[in-house]
């Protein structure tokens, strides 16, 4: 016994080997790993909500953008977007930019000279005009700041239902299309500024403060037509679903996705576009008063020019004119294209729910195949202020009364 303890305690005074298995270098297989990172890639779950989602890392710059004019006081808590007031201090800022500027426009309109008055009446009436839209964007922002938070959420909420079903979006064509835009925009407010630098003898200061009232309320107008294009190509995607589900004529075909689903998310869709309309109701009808006075004018003092001053005409300055003439334009294509294309979208779901009832009660007489004519009585409208519809068809309406009041103003000279 005594010796066996003696061995013991020897041999804890020596390590213990540990004898590591020997192991063969798994060879590289190249078809193998690419197969593993492809699957790996399927696998991976899209976010629809949040900062990371699809959508809203496509159109981030823009967002950017609109957060900066005080026009996205919104952040994300989480997967959802909500109200921020952190982000609602750049509102308010601009609110009392927005008063620093008109109030600096008055006195340097007051200081100058014109030969007829009625010049200084239409660019007081403009710049006026535009201040006051400005702010009621602001304002508008600001008490609605939740009901467009639904908006946004339901959207994503209605993204990754249409994901679930094997249908999900890819936005690679809006974060094209926000590129080009972008571009454009800096392009023609670049050109409008530094041409009215020089064509009127401002100072870097002032024509940015001028700018920057044009550039906020052009803003907000292509807010509200960014929301109403992702509504549109959401009922066009589904428009699209429902087309490749129909029942067959001849034969038996199975559906992927079933009319109630089909019919519960264009219920969905025409909830989000509807509140969104009630929204931006009297603000479509400021923004197109505004486009109108201001485009007018441009017109009116373009044509009174060429005409009566064709010899000593600033070239410069005609060129400037044209530039703001660009900006407009731009912004009133934008709103009537969005919202055609978005009721037009949304108004075609019912007929091809009829369809699919009609195919159905020619095999089964006896269904009932008036369960989808009340759709055909919800027409989804943009309405501004309740006193015309927006569409394509409003811009002839548009063009005539401008030429009315455009005839009016030139029995007037401009110099």
């Amino acid at each position: 016994m005594n010796f066996l303890k003696f061995i013991r305690k020897e041999l804890t005074h020596y390590q213990r080997k540990v004898v590591v298995p020997k192991t063969r270098a798994k060879p590289f297989d190249v078809e193998t790993t690419l197969e593993e990172v492809t699957r790996a890639k399927k696998a991976r779950v899209k976010k629809f909500h949040g900062p990371d989602s699809l959508l809203y890392s496509a159109i981030y710059p823009v967002v950017f953008t609109m957060k900066v004019f005080g026009l996205a006081p919104y952040d994300f808590t989480g997967d959802q977007l909500t109200p921020s007031n952190c982000c609602l201090l750049f509102t308010f800022a601009f609110m009392a930019i927005y008063c620093h500027i008109i109030y600096i426009v008055y006195l340097r309109f007051l200081s100058l000279q014109r030969n007829k008055a009625i010049l200084t009446v239409v660019e007081t009436t403009k710049v006026t005009v535009n201040y006051l839209v400005a702010m009621y964007d602001l304002v508008l922002t600001i008490f609605t700041r939740k009901a467009f938070s639904r908006i946004w959420n339901a959207q994503q909420d209605l993204d990754e239902r249409l994901s679930q079903l094997g249908y999900p979006r890819k936005e690679v064509k809006t974060k094209i299309a926000t590129w080009i835009f972008l571009i454009s925009q800096i392009i023609v407010w670049t050109a409008v500024s530094q041409t009215g630098m020089y064509a009127f003898n401002e100072t870097w200061l002032f024509n940015t403060s001028y700018m920057c009232l044009y550039i906020g309320t052009a803003a907000s107008v292509y807010k509200f037509f960014g929301m109403v294009s992702f509504l549109g190509q959401r009922f066009h995607q589904l428009n699209k679903i429902a087309k490749e589900n129909l029942p067959p004529r001849v034969g038996y075909k199975s559906s992927r996705v079933s009319r109630k689903t089909i019919q519960e998310l264009y219920n969905d869709l025409m909830l989000l576009s509807e509140a969104l309309g009630s929204i931006y109701s009297w603000s479509l009808f400021f923004w197109l008063a505004n486009l109108s006075i201001h485009t007018i004018s441009n017109l009116y003092f373009i044509i009174d020019w060429v005409i009566l001053n064709w010899s000593s005409i600033g070239w410069l300055l005609m060129f400037n004119m044209w530039c703001w003439l660009v900006g407009f334009a731009m912004q009133f294509l934008a709103l009537h294209i969005a919202c055609d294309y978005t009721t037009t979208e949304a108004n075609f779901m019912p007929v091809i729910l009829i369809d699919w009832d009609a195919r159905i009660v020619r095999r089964f007489p006896y269904d009932d195949s008036f369960r989808t004519l009340h759709f055909l009585n919800r027409r989804l409208r943009f309405s501004a202020g309740g006193f015309f519809d927006i569409r394509l068809s409003l811009l002839s309406s548009i063009v005539g009364m401008m030429s009315t009041y455009l005839i009016i103003l030139l029995q007037f000279p401009s110099t």
